[in-house]
């Protein structure tokens, strides 16, 4: 039996353990291990109208914040098997975006490397890549479908749009696809207007045509494959992009069918399979895919990312959204520029994702 007194000392050790079990554990500090910087590169030839741009980059450490580092100031040309040598400009300062004059294209047959040279003198060079011509696409349509999004009493309302093409009869051919829309807009900016109440923002229409320009990002721009399987007979139903049901207005989209060499097959190959890993314990560890590019200063140094060249067939597609039973998907838009100042209108300024100049093939 249990006294008083031996009851209050069976609760103080009670005490002292669980005090122990909190503040006497050391924490654990996992071992930080910091990263070299190294190079990424992203880059592409065709031989279809210029400019082509090259984006250069340097990888951050994860523990650091600043995860986009440019590489500014760099001195970069591409040279062919005949030894011409385009330079590019970089595009404003410190954007370590890289562009050729718009009049450059690439040539069927011939061989295409990039040269660049950092600020601090360090030389770097990519393999040479063969520019092969691509087979023309075939056909471009749409499909219209939608579903349930989980979690929410919204729908997934969009169209597929798939191309036919052919494959050669020659083996080793290598695809990829790309795709650019093109949306025209009227509204340029949105912002608060002067001694307005915080907060509250307003729409101010462009001062002429304007279209955002919305290129494939992500895994829709790893959009590969190989004729190991289907060489010389048809590609059919092959899945470009999924166009979003928000307007019955027309969506108009530039499709681009590239030929690929097997080295850039396989390094996009590894891309698409690395960002699609889900993380299970059989998935293989993250790791940095080099390309094609070297260090020459330092043939050690790892560089990341690829400069290809490749033949290209582009072709236009508009998809008249119109003619759905269902309601589309609208966007919300600001209320409408007040009169008065500020300037009734935006200029509509030429950028990587707006222009003013009408896309090439626009008939509407």
């Amino acid at each position: 039996m249990l006294t008083p007194h031996m009851t209050f000392y069976k609760v103080l050790f009670v005490l002292l353990l669980s005090s122990c079990l909190l503040t006497c554990v050391t924490p654990y500090q996992p071992e930080v291990k910091s990263i070299p910087r190294a190079v990424v590169v992203e880059g592409l030839i065709t031989d279809q109208p210029g400019p082509y741009s090259v984006n250069l980059t340097y990888t951050s450490d994860y523990t650091n914040v600043a995860l986009n580092l440019r590489v500014s100031g760099a001195q970069v040309a591409i040279v062919d098997d005949q030894g011409r040598r385009q330079s590019l400009r970089e595009l404003g300062t410190g954007s370590g975006i890289y562009q050729t004059p718009a009049d450059y294209r690439g040539q069927t047959g011939r061989t295409y490397r990039l040269e660049f040279t950092t600020a601090d003198g360090k030389r770097y060079q990519s393999k040479p890549e063969l520019l092969k011509a691509a087979p023309k696409i075939d056909s471009i349509y749409a499909e219209y479908s939608e579903s349930p999004i989980p979690g929410t009493l919204a729908f997934d309302k969009g169209f597929n749009i798939y191309v036919d093409t052919r494959d050669p009869a020659t083996t080793g051919d290598y695809y990829r696809w790309r795709w650019t829309h093109y949306e025209p807009i009227s509204i340029c900016s949105i912002r608060q207007v002067p001694n307005s109440n915080p907060g509250v923002e307003y729409s101010y229409p462009c001062c002429s045509e304007c279209w955002d320009i919305v290129r494939c990002y992500g895994n829709a721009c790893i959009n590969v494959a190989t004729d190991a399987l289907i060489n010389g007979r048809a590609i059919s139903r092959q899945l470009i992009l999924r166009a979003p049901y928000e307007s019955t207005s027309k969506y108009y989209v530039e499709i681009e069918q590239q030929t690929l060499s097997r080295e850039a097959y396989n390094f996009w190959s590894r891309v698409d399979k690395l960002t699609n890993s889900n993380g299970g314990i059989f998935d293989a560890a993250p790791a940095g895919i080099q390309g094609n590019v070297v260090c020459v200063s330092n043939p050690d140094e790892p560089v990341y990312g690829f400069f290809g060249a490749s033949g290209a067939s582009l072709v236009p597609y508009t998809l008249n959204r119109g003619g759905i039973s269902s309601t589309p998907n609208i966007r919300p838009t600001p209320p409408p520029f007040p009169p008065g100042p500020p300037p009734p209108c935006t200029v509509c300024e030429e950028s990587q994702y707006r222009t003013p100049t009408k896309p090439r093939w626009w008939v509407y």
